[in-house]
């Protein structure tokens, strides 16, 4: 079967000289073909003064076929004089297949080419291939066609070629009609020594083969039945064999395709159903954070409403210096509820003593280590001290790696301020 690899060669520029025989390469913007829908495109460039370059790519449908082949008329009538023979090199290493009724428009048409004198091609399907090799041997042609590997191959053939031909106009080629195949004639045919020409047969030799199109995933039901005297039997058989090798490939590339299909339906699903799992957990969490901050809005306000006559009842008495501190650290932690989730000293994973837990609370609360030492009745060297022991065990190093930010940044996840001990 073809490869789906398709080469993009009418983007790349074409060079100004054949690198094979040096010959000038001519081409113009109005010699491409593009298919409205963009699946066909035909470049058709000239080597030298004879010969022409037919670039196709995509899918050949039979308005493809038509369209591009009146492109090719209407350069010949630009670049050659009239009845001058020309010879066509066909490139279809971009091709990805084409309808019978697309190839046996081309073949009419250029059976209808009197001035044609060889046709190569390189890099074709295999049933172009097949095609190609069954027209050269039973001579369906007035031309020479020819199959090559690529196309320094197929230029080097088209050269060869043209020092072959007469430089002269060269008559035109009449051809004669080729009459329908009879089954009661050949054994008349068989005895007279092969009297009648051997391109009689080749029509539904031809239409046999195009009904094979590997585009179509099967083949055609309405094969006739091959006598057994028929001249091409052998042939008919093979080409049997080669059906049917090809029916099995088909049907296991379809089954490799429908399943790739249904497991790309699958992921699809999939993805939809993840997709609103996500979109449904985002609103409920989105519900469920607004329902706490509304919980947190209402405790605070329970909590200010008790704590608010307490606190100014103590303001009007003269607290001593170690209450007015107790009072600032009550209005500091009212005014963090719902800001800030409660100190938990399980959440540092540091071993502090119970009085260290204490002093980080205290220090976490935005409190120095003068007001520490007041609220607690200890003396400010002490609480220096355990700050000091604090720090070794939180590994902070330097003096811009601060208690406060370290246990900040435990409880938010925010980044620690710089700044001194604590």
């Amino acid at each position: 079967m073809r490869s789906s690899r398709v080469t993009p060669h009418l983007d790349v520029p074409l060079p100004h000289h054949c690198p094979v025989t040096g010959l000038p390469v001519f081409s113009h913007s109005s010699w491409t073909y593009t298919s409205p829908g963009g699946g066909y495109r035909l470049r058709v460039s000239f080597i030298g003064e004879r010969i022409v370059w037919l670039q196709p790519q995509g899918y050949v449908l039979l308005r493809h076929a038509q369209k591009g082949m009146a492109l090719v008329e209407d350069v010949l009538f630009t670049m050659l004089p009239e009845k001058s023979t020309f010879i066509a090199i066909d490139d279809f290493s971009a091709v990805t297949g084409a309808t019978l009724d697309a190839r046996r428009f081309i073949i009419r048409t250029l059976r209808r080419q009197q001035r044609l004198k060889a046709y190569i091609v390189y890099h074709p399907t295999t049933i172009f291939r097949l095609g190609f090799d069954l027209s050269r041997r039973l001579g369906l042609f007035h031309f020479d066609v020819r199959v090559a590997a690529n196309y320094a191959e197929a230029v080097a053939i088209a050269h060869d070629r043209l020092r072959q031909m007469v430089p002269e106009v060269d008559a035109p080629e009449m051809t004669s009609e080729i009459s329908p195949y009879d089954a009661d004639t050949a054994a008349a045919v068989h005895r007279s020594g092969g009297a009648a020409p051997i391109a009689r047969y080749t029509g539904e030799l031809l239409e046999y083969v195009g009904n094979i199109n590997l585009e179509t995933y099967g083949l055609a039901s309405n094969f006739r039945e091959i006598p057994r005297n028929h001249p091409f039997r052998s042939v008919f058989d093979a080409l049997s064999l080669l059906r049917d090798d090809m029916q099995a490939i088909l049907h296991r590339h379809r089954k490799a395709r429908e399943n790739l299909e249904a497991q790309q339906k699958e992921l699809i699903e999939k993805q939809v159903m993840l997709s609103e799992t996500h979109t449904t957990r985002q609103i409920l969490l989105a519900a469920r954070e607004k329902e706490r901050q509304r919980l947190a809005m209402r405790i605070k306000d329970r909590f200010y409403d008790l704590l608010a006559p307490l606190v100014n009842e103590l303001d009007r008495i003269s607290p001593s210096p170690r209450q007015r501190v107790l009072m600032r650290l009550l209005r500091d932690v009212t005014a963090q509820i719902g800001t800030r989730p409660p100190y938990d000293p399980h959440r540092l994973q540091t071993p502090f003593t119970a009085r260290e837990n204490l002093i980080a609370f205290l220090i976490s609360s935005g409190l120095k280590p003068r007001e520490i030492a007041e609220l607690l009745q200890l003396s400010r060297r002490t609480i220096e001290n355990h700050c000091q022991r604090m720090r070794g065990k939180a590994g902070l190093k330097g003096r811009h790696a601060t208690l406060q930010g370290w246990l900040t940044r435990s409880e938010t996840g925010g980044r620690a301020p710089a700044g001194r001990m604590p």
